[in-house]
């Protein structure tokens, strides 16, 4: 019955997880560059989730480093998970559409397959290399589109800055997994988040302090408050805690959502528009990944993909 309830904590934390992350994209094209720059909003989010994960000492007892090697491995995931995915994502978004970023980011397993077969963790079959072919088509096509148009350099810079984080993303999945397996979420994160905020510290607190807090709007305000509240410590809990219940194949077929999310989302607000090849491209890459994820069916042991 615990195992149930376990699972079932597992795919819910799951939901709300990409909940949380698929309106960064919107959101983030509110703040940035317009109101602040992506360093400085990645400083203030990464600060405050290092906050939350020393005062979780208060409330959750401390877990012993088991192996010498875990602590590179853990500044590993504060240079990869919570510097680079942060700083790519943000950099890439302000110069990028939300619908285009969010569906670069589902490429995430099909990443994950590329480096574990790079590791010797993995193997190509055909099923995993049709799926790639198609996913990185697809890809291209939303990377490439509105390539007449005048931001068409910077959109294209955006694009490749958000492919970066992404690749960050799946790389630690990847290196870090016996890390995830073998300690508890808490402690990851208690790692992580305080390490990635000293590391941010020299390139952000200046655009912090050079932000003009007082000409934000209100509304704009709630936003922020969200931005640097919600998508760090509490998502990726959540994430980490499910794949110690839940196989990788249903992990990343959550992770779709993402993609939904953020394109309504961002239409609704009047902030982008879903045109035809974006449409195509996107089903491209869906179904590209899905022949991958496919592919693990019988493999539970496949690496992971994970959010921001």
């Amino acid at each position: 019955m615990n195992a149930l309830q376990n699972k079932t904590k597992a795919h819910l934390g799951l939901i709300l997880a990409n909940l949380v992350w698929a309106m960064n994209y919107p959101f983030y094209k509110m703040i940035m560059p317009q109101y602040m720059s992506p360093y400085a909003l990645a400083t203030l989010a990464v600060s405050i989730a290092a906050i939350l994960a020393l005062l979780s000492f208060f409330f959750v007892p401390v877990e012993r480093v088991q192996r010498k090697g875990d602590i590179v491995k853990f500044i590993g995931a504060a240079v990869l998970m919570g510097v680079a995915k942060k700083l790519f994502l943000m950099v890439g978004i302000q110069h990028t559409s939300p619908i285009d970023a969010s569906i670069i980011a589902t490429l995430g397993p099909i990443l994950v397959l590329v480096i574990s077969v790079f590791f010797l963790i993995d193997r190509f079959t055909p099923m995993k290399i049709v799926g790639m072919v198609i996913g990185l088509a697809g890809a291209l096509v939303v990377i490439l589109s509105n390539s007449g148009t005048t931001a068409a350099t910077a959109k294209l810079g955006g694009d490749a800055i958000v492919f970066l984080g992404i690749v960050s993303s799946s790389f630690s999945m990847v290196w870090l997994k016996d890390l995830i397996m073998r300690y508890k979420p808490i402690t990851l994160l208690r790692w992580m988040y305080p390490l990635a905020a000293l590391m941010l510290l020299p390139f952000g607190l200046s655009s912090v302090i050079h932000t003009d807090f007082a000409a934000i709007p209100p509304h704009i305000w709630w936003v922020i408050a969200y931005a640097v509240l919600l998508p760090s410590f509490g998502p990726n809990y959540l994430l980490i805690f499910s794949l110690h219940y839940v196989k990788p194949t249903i992990s990343s077929v959550y992770f779709y959502l993402q993609p939904v999310i953020a394109t309504g989302l961002s239409v609704a607000l009047g902030m982008d528009k879903l045109s035809w090849d974006r449409g195509l491209a996107s089903i491209a890459v869906f179904v590209g990944v899905l022949l991958v994820v496919n592919a693990y069916k019988n493999h539970p042991s496949a690496p992971r993909h994970g959010g921001e």
